[in-house]
């Protein structure tokens, strides 16, 4: 018998426990990219969950407003498409002073482009306003409440670097905060400056840091704490009194985020009068002495503009004396009924006889002859005369020389605009708490808004108002689908056909193109007939000039594209009362004949703001405009 003692046992050699470590190494290594990639599907599909739950809910909320458009108002369309690199091309072209900015969408190629649409109109729903005044005994009255509101949907402009409102007297503090508007005061951008020195506050604002603060954005104080004397029957008022900062305090830097931060924006005014004093006047400011208010959602507002309106310091009148505080995002209310609003629009007419039947035309360029004796120029020879667009004059409208008013889309367009927006409120005064109102998308890179006629939009029967004569019936937009596209290549365009801010690619063109390229039928007889075998042609009534214009502006001083479609009041007058030719009496054409689009498309960027989706997410959706804002020409969705 042999015995073995313990030192005969052998260990692991150091190989064998290289190799074991390197083995499970591998194994940790391999581990730790199975839970990476598990991790990172996860977080991507998270992502993707949110943001559709976000885009979901913007749909929800479009839809909604969109169900309860009321024709009483107007409804305007504007595309913007901005270069991914158009800060860079100003940059450059400016001598390369100063820091060189970046693109706007930094994942997106230089030559990519930003869309920065804008849509507005006006709901028949009841709304109640979210703020309450400063200057006012909350709880003592009730809230501002309207049937109407005019909304607007679109990016909205951050100034996160502006200083918070504050209602505290620091003249007794050692040390007090610098850089603080007075008390009472709320620090906002001066758009009317801005506005003055030929700018626009827009998304992709970049200040350059590297130059004089004097080119960056100027600001203003407004007085928020304020109210109107209503007690002693004086119609003065220190509500949105102003100042200008000091020096120091002039100028913010107000570059924009990426655009991947940029916040989708739901502006929502109501439309709410306490009382029937003159547009003008100071009282027009707050609601049942509670809620701020605006005097007028138009920034140039003919109403208010006579003697006795609102005055400014130094004795003049003007179209409106009311800063932009609807723009400032801090008020939420304007004393404008939607009846009003028709009024306004429509005061672009004889003065003196504003019922007349032409008062629903706009004014376009060659038009100063008798208001009852309009002609437009057929400079075509297509026996289509042109509604040419007329050249906007600035100022008073009641003392210009020659044609002393401006047409109707020139308000329609006027009141389109960017508010303020912020993710996070300054500080808890409602004041400040009011800028994030409006937020109702946090991610937002790129917004559009295009629209259609549905099939025999424009078309329908016009009634002859003299006993005898026949009715005629107008043919309105008619679609064949093997028709093809403009680019030569004779691609079939199928389905659907789109109007906005050109894009061939995606089968989008303004309405003026089309009309130019598929010209209507210019045969009307008594009796319609099937156009199921006819070509594609736009409607015989619908005259382009009244609804849409292009603006290619790219390289220009303005390094982008811009689109306005504007549909005014008249939805169902096709044809202006007969007029004798000769021995005869004919029908025409009313000029400014503006159905409302069937439908409309929506298509988004929602970015994750965590940055787990590099690219973003595409969401698209097309809503249907309902028949009581629509009109009864504006056709059938396809």
């Amino acid at each position: 018998m042999r015995i073995h003692s313990t030192s005969d046992r052998r260990g692991f050699t150091l190989t064998e426990i290289l190799v074991a470590v390197g083995v499970l190494l591998a194994i940790v290594v391999i581990t730790g990219r199975i839970f990476k990639v598990a991790t990172d599907v996860t977080s991507t599909g998270q992502a993707t969950v949110d943001i559709m739950q976000e885009a979901a809910a913007i749909e929800a909320r479009i839809r909604e407003d969109i169900a309860n458009m009321t024709g009483d108002g107007f409804l305007v369309i504007r595309s913007v498409e901005v270069p991914n690199d158009v800060n860079v091309v100003q940059w450059d072209q400016g001598g390369r002073q100063g820091q060189e900015p970046g693109l706007l969408n930094p994942v997106l190629d230089d030559s990519a482009t930003i869309r920065c649409d804008q849509l507005c109109f006006f709901v028949d729903s009841p709304t109640s306003s979210q703020i309450i005044g400063e200057g006012t005994t909350v709880g003592s009255l009730p809230s501002a409440q309207s049937q109407t509101a005019f909304v607007t949907y679109g990016h909205g402009i951050q100034l996160p670097g502006m200083q918070p409102y504050h209602d505290i007297d620091y003249q007794l503090d050692p040390n007090p905060p610098a850089n603080l508007p007075p008390v009472g005061f709320a620090h906002d951008p001066d758009l009317d400056q801005l506005e003055a020195d030929g700018e626009e506050l827009v998304p992709w604002r970049y200040d350059n840091p590297g130059l004089d603060e004097t080119d960056w954005l100027p600001t203003i104080y407004t007085n928020y704490r304020g109210s109107i004397n209503y007690n002693s029957g004086s119609d003065l008022g220190v509500l949105y009194e102003q100042q200008i900062p000091g020096e120091d305090d002039r100028y913010i830097n107000a570059t924009q985020p990426d655009a991947r931060q940029w916040i989708l924006a739901r502006h929502t005014i109501l439309l709410a009068d306490d009382d029937e004093m003159f547009p003008g006047g100071y009282k027009k400011r707050q609601y049942l002495r509670n809620v701020p208010s605006a005097q007028t959602i138009f920034p140039n507002d003919a109403r208010p503009c006579f003697p006795g309106a609102a005055q400014l310091d130094d004795g003049s009148y003007t179209l409106n004396a009311d800063p932009p505080v609807l723009t400032y995002g801090r008020v939420d209310v304007a004393a404008i009924p939607i009846d009003e609003v028709r009024e306004m629009v429509q005061t672009s007419r004889a003065r003196t006889n504003p019922r007349e039947n032409f008062m629903r035309r706009c004014m376009h360029y060659g038009e100063d002859g008798a208001y009852d004796d309009l002609q437009d120029v057929d400079q075509d020879g297509d026996l289509l005369p042109e509604m040419q667009t007329r050249d906007v004059l600035e100022g008073n409208l009641f003392s210009l020389d020659g044609s002393p008013y401006l047409d109707q889309r020139f308000f329609m367009k006027d009141v389109v605009r960017r508010p303020r927006v912020e993710r996070t409120a300054p500080s808890m005064s409602s004041v400040d708490q009011a800028l994030t109102n409006h937020a109702l998308g946090t991610s937002c890179s790129s917004f559009s808004v295009e629209w259609t006629y549905g099939e025999g939009a424009g078309g329908g029967w016009v009634e002859s108002p003299v006993a005898g004569q026949d009715d005629q019936y107008w043919y309105g937009v008619n679609y064949s689908a093997d028709d093809s596209l403009l680019d030569g290549t004779g691609n079939p365009w199928l389905g659907q056909r789109w109007f906005g801010l050109r894009d061939i690619e995606r089968g989008v063109m303004p309405y003026a193109e089309f009309y130019a390229n598929y010209p209507p039928d210019l045969q009307n007889t008594p009796t319609p007939v099937s156009m199921s075998s006819q070509p594609t042609a736009a409607a015989y009534a619908v005259d382009p000039y009244a609804i849409d214009q292009e603006f290619p502006t790219f390289g220009g001083q303005s390094a982008y594209e811009e689109y306005w479609a504007t549909f005014g009041y008249n939805r169902d007058r096709p044809a202006l009362p007969l007029t004798e030719q000769g021995n005869e009496l004919v029908f025409e054409r009313d000029r400014s004949f503006t159905p409302w689009p069937s439908a409309l498309r929506i298509t988004m960027t929602i970015n994750d703001p965590q940055g787990r989706l590099e690219q973003g997410q595409v969401y698209q959706f097309v809503v249907e405009i309902p028949e009581q804002a629509r009109g009864g020409f504006a056709g059938g969705a396809r």
